[in-house]
């Protein structure tokens, strides 16, 4: 079992590397990240581990950015101080939250938890299996408003979100757009991520509305879409990977 610890505290992660090892001999320490910006290095670099240890807390910012930008899908056990991340720590692919001090026998029981879920699941992922625990539903529709109406809009007649001057635009397939109230920051946490992906900071992109796809040098990639948009849409060379992935499952 690889294991990878995000962790910016050195004697915190030396004593986690300790424990993690004391419970389970066949655990290897492949990685400790220090910070977010160290993480996203860490991973377009580095073969996926088989499961994260995650401090929330990290000196430049929340570890949840890391996961958020680079779409991870590896089961993690977060590990804070504070208790006021539980919920958002469960959007990710949290399979156990623990609060420091770490006890060793909480340690195991979540390592152990994680062996059984590896055990149990019949995918290649925790995608559908998470799915099951936390039980999360998916936005389906769209109330927007249209003159002085309120128009129904289902998921599969979104072709892209756009946020423009602190404004959300919902694009459809036949080019109609409507104003609607949540940040796309919002809409990410809602929509089903096999059928959207956060492009970047002003778009989140349907899968049926990509058309081609082109090199854009120093691998980024510029998508063409299908209603066109007003601004290129750009996918950095840090998200270039997990678009690839998303594409392709």
């Amino acid at each position: 079992m690889k294991v990878l610890i995000i962790e910016d505290e050195a004697p915190a992660y030396r004593r986690l590397s300790k424990l993690i090892q004391e419970c389970d001999s066949s655990a290897e320490v492949v990685g400790i990240i220090q910070s977010v910006k160290n993480g996203l290095e860490w991973f377009q670099t580095n073969p996926l581990p088989d499961l994260i240890f995650s401090d929330i807390q990290l000196a430049d910012d929340l570890s949840f950015t890391i996961f958020k930008e680079l779409n991870v899908t590896i089961p993690i056990i977060f590990i804070t101080a504070y208790d006021e991340y539980a919920i958002r720590a469960f959007k990710f692919y949290s399979i156990d939250y623990l609060l420091k001090p770490i006890n060793a026998d909480d340690l195991k029981k979540s390592i152990d938890k994680y062996k059984t879920i590896q055990q149990k699941s019949q995918v290649n992922n925790f995608d559908e299996l998470l799915s099951r625990l936390v039980q999360k539903k998916h936005r389906e529709r769209f109330l927007v408003y249209s003159g002085d109406s309120l128009i129904p809009i289902s998921w599969q007649d979104v072709a892209y979100f756009l946020s423009e001057d602190g404004v959300t635009m919902l694009v459809t397939n036949e080019d109609k757009r409507y104003f609607i109230a949540e940040s796309l920051d919002t809409l990410e946490e809602e929509l089903n991520p096999t059928d959207f992906f956060r492009a970047n900071r002003q778009f989140i992109i349907s899968s049926k509305s990509i058309q081609k796809i082109h090199n854009y040098g120093n691998q980024k990639l510029k998508l063409i879409i299908k209603p066109t948009t007003p601004d290129d849409i750009i996918i950095s060379k840090l998200k270039a990977t997990s678009f690839k992935s998303w594409l392709g499952q």
